[in-house]
């Protein structure tokens, strides 16, 4: 009996652990985006096309693409941004490639799908670590 229930209790671990590497490594593609109809929790994986900061918003804007060259636009707090990597974002300071999950809005604005609340930055923006400290000024 108690071979049965550990061996049940194994088989178990083993398949929460599988489904949870399946469920944490499915990025999307900026591109498979434009499948979505309503809002949508996604994480997406895309380069950084730009970075603009609005200070006055306390509001960062990555504009998001993939090699097909569709686009989103995402938004992030400057000020969340800053006490999380210590820094504002910048070309040098974020990478090339992120990994982003937030609230997709497919809202079409021309050649740009949508708009993401993101909520969590995955990765790609920890070279803002090593970046000089943020000053007033």
């Amino acid at each position: 009996m108690k071979g049965v229930i550990l061996a049940a209790s194994i088989a178990l671990v083993v398949l929460l652990v599988g489904y949870m590497a399946i469920t944490s490594s499915s990025y999307e593609q900026v591109s498979q985006l434009a499948k979505y109809r309503k809002p949508t929790m996604v994480t997406v994986r895309a380069l950084v096309a730009d970075i603009k900061t609005f200070p006055e918003k306390d509001l960062i804007l990555f504009v998001l693409k993939d090699e097909n060259g569709s686009k989103i636009y995402a938004f992030y707090g400057l000020t969340r941004f800053i006490s999380q990597y210590g820094a504002p974002p910048s070309h040098s300071t974020v990478e090339q490639e992120v990994i982003m999950r937030g609230m997709f809005y497919p809202e079409r604005m021309g050649d740009v799908l949508g708009r993401m609340e993101i909520k969590e930055i995955l990765q790609g923006c920890h070279k803002a670590y090593e970046a000089p400290p943020a000053t007033g000024g």
